[in-house]
């Protein structure tokens, strides 16, 4: 009798120690009725998303969230549909036919037309001298400010107190005070100031002072200016960086001139293999040219 008990109490102890240890390997990210959704088919869901949607995934835990919560909502309305016969009208299992085709052509060329096409090093290099136009990088400065505004608007007055904040800040900076620490505490900027003045990179025209623009340019990096007025007010520039006008090097354009020509080689195989199947299939359209003559269907860019 005790047997008969102690068997399956090791069993049930087995089997639960084991559905603990599945939860721990591969955790439950949600569920809804006799639906469970795991993080592995949440992964695989993921995979079939772009690079940019998979690396916003990423990024953003939440939208994660948010996409479990899609999911299982579309899930349980399916599941609703389903009890209701709405699969089974003819009208709709003509259109899950549609859906049903068009995943399987995208899926096809995707994964077996357009897998593994490669560039060759040759074709990126004759694109690169072909296009050096495109890689003319304008040059910039990545520059801080101690900005004190006085705009047109305001009186004589407080025009020449914002100029006399500004040289107060200049006379210290000239006293070996730090620029950053500096910009913190005096800027009048709000947004820049909680920054240490950082305005970010700064190409020709940018800007809507040209004053500035000049003052900043004519710097070299680690270099300060003096007082420098605008319409907007009184600024000190600093130039942490300075990037001269020049040609982008081939490795720095490389990943760009690599999915230019990978989007056209698919472009032409899609369009080779489209244009072969429909003279395969003896594919007609009434009122249209021959298959032979068809504009071929753009084949989808690969994710």
């Amino acid at each position: 009798m005790k047997r008969k008990i102690i068997l399956p109490l090791a069993l049930l102890l087995s089997t639960a120690a084991a559905g603990a240890m599945a939860d721990e390997i591969n955790p439950e990210g949600g569920r809804g009725g006799d639906f469970m959704l795991r993080e592995t088919d949440l992964e695989r869901i993921i995979a079939t998303q772009s690079p940019q949607v998979q690396k916003q995934l990423q990024e953003k835990p939440e939208l994660k969230s948010s996409l479990v919560r899609d999911i299982l909502i579309k899930r349980a309305i399916a599941v609703k549909a389903r009890k209701d016969g709405l699969d089974r009208k003819p009208e709709f299992k003509e259109q899950l036919g549609y859906l049903i085709d068009d995943f399987l052509s995208r899926e096809y060329l995707l994964k077996v037309v357009l897998v593994n096409l490669k560039v060759s090093d040759e074709e990126m290099q004759k694109y690169y001298k072909e296009h050096e136009k495109d890689f003319q990088l304008t040059e910039s400065v990545k520059a801080r400010h101690i900005f004190f505004p006085a705009s047109a608007k305001v009186s004589a007055e407080e025009r020449a107190k914002a100029r006399a904040k500004a040289d107060g800040a200049l006379a210290r900076l000239k006293k070996g005070e730090d620029f950053v620490k500096l910009a913190a505490e005096l800027s009048e900027d709000a947004d820049t100031a909680k920054k240490g003045g950082d305005l970010g990179v700064i190409a020709p025209g940018k800007t809507n002072a040209e004053e500035f623009e000049k003052a900043a340019f004519s710097l070299k990096s680690g270099e300060t200016s003096g007082v420098v007025e605008t319409p907007f007010g009184f600024h000190i520039i600093r130039v942490d960086e300075k990037t001269d006008k020049r040609l982008a090097t081939f490795d720095e354009a490389k990943a760009y001139i690599e999915a230019v020509l990978k989007r056209e080689l698919e472009q032409a195989k899609g369009e080779e293999f489209i244009v072969r199947l429909l003279k395969e299939s003896g594919l007609e359209v009434m009122g249209e040219k021959p298959a032979t003559a068809v504009e071929p269907v753009p084949a989808p860019t690969s994710k």
